[in-house]
């Protein structure tokens, strides 16, 4: 007895390449909770504010095996690179957002960044939906982080 799969199995399977394919590069609003910020402080050496907050929302898309990842912030002290979040599609748990954030900004690096971090590093995070126009946090400098 010979073993197969159906056509519409690959046709499945075809499907879902194709829609990976076109995700790739698409910019999505996430959020991070405490105990995966504290993982990625360490990675990155920098503080993300985990003493004080549950939280952390992000802006980030996947490209090859990179998820480039632009940290969120309510405050807009100083030097602020803006971020409108109506431009994003918001689940039900997230809708607490404000519409518009700011780029968070990176103390002990002095600067705002786009954090490349290893694809299968990031496991857990909350997906919010998918955003439009935010390219301009694609002329931030890049930190990135090696998951060895």
């Amino acid at each position: 007895m010979e073993v197969g799969f159906s056509n519409s199995f690959f046709q499945q399977l075809q499907e879902l390449v194709r829609q990976r394919k076109e995700l790739e590069g698409k910019k999505f609003l996430g959020i991070f909770d405490k105990a995966n910020l504290r993982v990625l402080e360490e990675l990155l050496k920098t503080d993300l504010g985990t003493h004080k907050r549950e939280r952390r929302p992000f802006v980030g898309y996947f490209y090859s095996q990179w998820l480039f990842v632009c940290f969120l912030t309510r405050e807009n002290r100083g030097d602020v690179m803006r971020v409108d979040l109506s431009l994003c599609n918001k689940k039900k748990e997230c809708s607490n957002l404000q519409s518009i954030s700011y780029a968070f900004y990176d103390r002990k690096n002095r600067g705002f960044y786009l954090y490349r971090l290893p694809k299968d590093l990031i496991k857990d995070y909350t997906f919010c939906g998918f955003c439009k126009d935010l390219e301009h946090i694609d002329k931030f400098n890049v930190i990135e982080v090696r998951g060895d």
